[in-house]
């Protein structure tokens, strides 16, 4: 009987520590290919100003903890590059807006003890705007400084939901669908150069995240 017990317990023990694997803090680098848009329904609407496709992309660093197996909390700092080119009267301009990103989510994953899992997050994210300017096609500076046009801050949400791939003990790779909103107008209001009544611009980004996640013990 004492045999059956103590092997009860250890088969006990050693599936709580399997199931607690992905317990506690975690660190990740990351980046994110990604389409960015200045979405305003005035320049949807208005002659002649035709929007292109804007790639660009978004990178840094991350920090999360893992209350239980499944679910956890975390933080990124992203650098993200995004604005909107347009065209007008055959010319093509890019209107560029440079944010550090700062998202706070809630994570899943499925099953981190297999080798792939589902892994979906979602959260509010505040960004922070460094820098601003209108270039050429080829990138260069048509008007060096725009930051004035544009609030300091915005306020939005993220989403993401893809995989995680276990490539050892402790670290992983991810790949996530990402999608991010802002909430709050992009522009500054107040400035001479918009006119009166004209809607609001909110920043919006769509793209692929791929990251290195290693688990702290």
């Amino acid at each position: 009987m004492k045999k059956y017990l103590l092997s009860a317990f250890t088969i006990a023990i050693l599936g709580l520590t399997q199931a607690n694997a992905q317990q506690g803090f975690s660190l990740s680098v990351k980046a994110t290919p990604q389409f960015s848009f200045l979405q305003n329904e005035d320049d949807s609407d208005a002659p002649g100003l035709d929007k292109k496709a804007t790639f660009n992309v978004n990178f840094g660093i991350g920090g999360a903890y893992n209350f239980t197996n499944k679910l956890g909390v975390g933080l990124d700092v992203l650098y993200s590059l995004q604005g909107q080119r347009y065209e007008t009267d055959g010319t093509e301009y890019n209107q560029k807006v440079n944010y550090l990103k700062i998202p706070v989510f809630f994570s899943y994953t499925s099953n981190p003890s297999k080798v792939v899992a589902f892994t979906g997050k979602i959260g509010p994210q505040l960004s922070i705007l460094t820098d601003s300017k209108i270039t050429d096609k080829d990138g260069d500076d048509i008007v060096g400084d725009t930051k004035n046009r544009y609030e300091d801050i915005t306020f939005g949400g993220i989403v993401a939901a893809g995989i995680q791939i276990k490539l050892d003990k402790n670290l992983f790779l991810t790949t996530l669908a990402r999608f991010d909103y802002d909430f709050t107008n992009a522009e500054d209001d107040s400035h001479p150069i918009y006119p009166a009544g004209r809607a609001n611009t909110y920043n919006m980004t769509t793209g692929l995240e791929v990251g290195l996640k290693y688990l702290l013990k």
